[in-house]
């Protein structure tokens, strides 16, 4: 059986850390799950402590200052005991099969899996089942900003083994695009066969004061930069792989 391990990164995130929580606790098969909270002053990290009391697979842990959300990811890595771990923000909803969908995909043997999310877009085709992508179209769909499956690192889950095996790691020095660089870095160095579920398993919620929505202009500069990175690896991936989709 495929151990999962879900790492939730948490912030200041008021009421809408509730309703992720009661999603967290609704979940249909069991996982391992890690809250890395980043020095929160609104109450966050004491609902965190609460929620994991009594549970041994659950686990909390607390920063003393501020850090930045990679950093919250990067020790969610270092901690974890799963075969594959997924990414969770702290105020957004999971399904009741999120877990279980990505488990069954992990027991296909695949370097990684993607559910379907709702947020600006749905899925065209929203059947649960598994679709199966090469090494590079997965790397086409997780380089295009506005692409079905994209960059983002909270619908996917991926191979714990390989993470570490890579030494891949969240850059702790960007503030944007550090999900897009993290998943196009690891499908660059994992090939197989990669599956994505369109069925919807995440919600991705629009906070008002999210990070998304104050990115500087120099910020959108730094994100073209990583762009710029993630393209120079496509094009050697493609050499790697002879342009194979």
């Amino acid at each position: 059986m495929i151990k999962l391990t879900l790492i939730v990164p948490t912030y200041n995130l008021s009421h809408y850390f509730n309703e992720t929580l009661q999603t967290i606790a609704n979940q249909t098969e069991d996982f391992e799950l890690w809250l890395v909270d980043d020095h929160s002053t609104d109450g966050t990290a004491e609902k965190a402590a609460e929620f994991v009391k009594g549970i041994p697979m659950f686990h909390v842990e607390q920063f003393d200052h501020h850090h930045g959300v990679s950093a919250a990811r990067n020790f969610g890595i270092d901690h974890a005991t799963g075969d594959a771990v997924a990414f969770v923000d702290g105020d957004d909803r999971l399904h009741p099969d999120f877990a279980k969908t990505i488990i069954t995909g992990f027991q296909k043997e695949t370097p990684a899996v993607t559910v379907g999310y709702q947020w600006w877009h749905t899925p065209m085709e929203q059947q649960d089942h598994y679709e199966t992508f090469s090494q590079q179209m997965m790397f086409r769909q997780a380089s295009q900003r506005g692409s079905e499956i994209g960059g983002y690192v909270w619908n996917k889950a991926f191979s714990l083994p390989a993470i570490r095996q890579q030494q891949l790691r969240f850059d702790e020095s960007l503030t944007i695009a550090e999900d897009y660089l993290f998943t196009t870095t690891y499908i660059a160095h994992n090939p197989g066969i990669y599956l994505y579920d369109p069925a919807i398993r995440y919600t991705k919620i629009n906070r008002p004061n999210s990070t998304l929505r104050s990115r500087s202009a120099a910020e959108r500069r730094v994100e073209d930069q990583v762009f710029d990175r993630i393209y120079r690896m496509g094009a050697q991936l493609a050499k790697v792989t002879g342009g194979a989709s």
